[in-house]
């Protein structure tokens, strides 16, 4: 930290209650995602330009898009097929030939057709949807194979992901027909200006169009599982910025699945993306809710934060926003696990009273075992360094 007055920016962005908008950051609701603003201040005050920010869990890669935003490097890593799809797409320019033929194809999109001529057979990828929404959903999938090149098509998968997102998550009844077409042509024009406004903000940091993927690593899979990539392993000490949100132990977080009316869980975003999904919830939050579950949660965290260090730089910082469904045991054994994979924790607000700062985040789509449990939506800022 430079100054009080940075202090009080960086927690100010972490209590801001914004929505989420800007750059390509509305792409996805992804579970548990933090702010843009308190990422990109965390990496204004942490870092320097040209400098290596790592997230070792990327969810929907907001760390990875403010750090290019920013004139960083950025390396993301997770074990979620779903989210190196949807941060890849978020950090991938379009020519203006790309945005063309997307805007032609969403134009043409007749959903009216895709209702009466959509199939009806059940699908597995779309369990518990509506067959009148599935029957959509599966025409304007096909519709995609008249794009030409990868990036158009990985685009639109995305964009019908949000669109179908917004149309069925946690909703009871589906939009009309005229509603759904109006919501996916207003979606694809947002996200279409976020990708341009990430040109325009990295061309201000010197970063032409051409290099923005060059600013980017995205890896799939566990960090400790990369130590051997080549390609990885040159990123040895350069990192100055971790900056990430694990899963929260004992916490029921969908990373995988929408909920489709009365919480029926549905494969859906995987089936839109194209993507294969054969893993349970324990898969992605590191061990799931039992005890036993909770128990390898921190076994795993300590492995990777072991495996972090190999790739930071002696003088780097170790950023975290966690929750925890019983936070009077799980938030020391948190630190536990910090300490034996080679860490310190460090309190750098002075303006706090050396108090983690935490903030109430409401409209959490998770519980825990226990439904009075509240503290799952009460996220800990925790800062880290590594020591030798």
């Amino acid at each position: 930290m430079n100054s009080i007055n940075d202090e009080l920016e960086l927690i100010r962005s972490l209590y801001s209650e914004k929505r989420v908008s800007g750059l390509t950051h509305n792409f996805c609701r992804y579970p548990a995602r933090f702010s843009p603003e308190f990422a990109r201040e965390t990496i204004l005050q942490f870092s320097n330009e040209g400098d290596y920010v790592l997230d070792a869990f990327m969810g929907s890669g907001t760390t990875i898009v403010e750090a290019i935003a920013n004139g960083r490097n950025a390396i993301g890593v997770d074990i979620n097929p779903l989210s190196c799809f949807i941060t890849k797409v978020k950090t991938t320019p379009l020519s203006k030939r790309d945005k063309e033929k997307i805007l032609e194809w969403v134009d043409r999109i007749n959903f009216v057709q895709s209702f009466d001529e959509g199939h009806s057979h059940a699908s597995d990828g779309l369990k518990h949807i509506p067959d009148e929404f599935k029957n959509i959903l599966i025409n304007l999938t096909k519709t995609i194979d008249t794009f030409e090149f990868p990036r158009q098509k990985n685009f639109a998968k995305c964009a019908l992901l949000r669109f179908a997102q917004w149309a069925i998550d946690c909703r009871k009844e589906i939009p009309q027909i005229n509603v759904l077409r109006g919501q996916l042509i207003k979606q694809v024009n947002e996200m279409l200006d976020g990708i341009d406004e990430l040109v325009f903000t990295t061309q201000g940091k010197g970063i032409p169009k051409h290099h923005i993927t060059g600013r980017r690593q995205l890896y799939l899979g566990s960090l400790d599982d990369l130590i051997n990539n080549q390609v990885f392993s040159r990123m040895q000490s350069k990192v100055r910025l971790v900056l990430t949100s694990p899963p929260y132990p004992g916490v029921h977080v969908l990373y995988h699945r929408w909920q489709v009316n009365s919480r029926r869980e549905t494969p859906a975003p995987f089936w839109l993306a194209g993507l294969q999904d054969g893993h349970g919830e324990a898969y992605y939050t590191l061990g799931g809710r039992s005890s036993s579950g909770i128990k390898n949660y921190f076994t795993r965290l300590r492995e990777i934060f072991n495996s972090v260090r190999l790739f930071i730089h002696p003088d780097a910082i170790v950023a975290q926003l966690v929750a925890f469904s019983n936070p009077d045991t799980q938030l020391p054994a948190f630190l536990d696990s910090m300490r034996l994979a080679g860490y310190e924790e460090f309190k750098p607000f002075s303006t706090l009273n050396s108090e983690r700062p935490n903030r109430l985040v409401p409209n959490r789509k998770w519980y825990t075992n226990i439904e009075s449990n509240q503290h799952a939506s009460n996220e800990v800022l925790l800062f880290h360094r590594p020591y030798y």
